[in-house]
């Protein structure tokens, strides 16, 4: 079994400047709950309460939903709020970059980008790589 048939998976986040808007609306909602828990001492209390609890939720949702499953030469992207995952053939991406937190490629003439940790975008990267060299050899 090679280790481009294995069933793998890998935490992403989306490319940088996403990244950094998602996460301060995020953190937005930490510093507006913190603020009216600080506020509002007396009264109203549930309304602090409950936009932490929608930064928690949040925050486990971006962790936890933003995954690459890369299985059968094929990498299937998840997403927190779409739910049509994109499926990228390895053998069709194109322009492959790999950078110290960042990959990116080209698949169906869209950029994608993700930041990742050091050793999952090397992984990735040598995976991709390896699936081009398969279907070379084989033609």
């Amino acid at each position: 079994m090679s280790i481009i048939d294995q069933k793998r998976q890998f935490l992403y986040q989306p490319g940088p400047l996403k990244s950094i808007i998602l996460w301060s609306w995020t953190f937005v909602l930490l510093f507006v709950s913190l603020i009216l828990g600080l506020e509002l001492l007396s009264q109203h209390q549930w309304l602090p309460w409950s936009l932490g609890a929608l930064f928690i939720i949040l925050t486990w949702a971006q962790i936890h939903y933003r995954r690459i499953y890369l299985e059968h030469q094929t990498i299937r992207v998840s997403r927190v709020i779409n739910h049509h995952w994109v499926d990228i053939a390895l053998k069709d991406v194109q322009n492959v970059h790999v950078s110290k937190y960042r990959l990116g490629f080209v698949y169906g003439g869209k950029i994608y980008q993700f930041l990742l940790p050091v050793n999952s975008a090397i992984e990735l990267s040598e995976l991709i790589h390896q699936a081009k060299n398969l279907t070379v050899e084989t033609k």
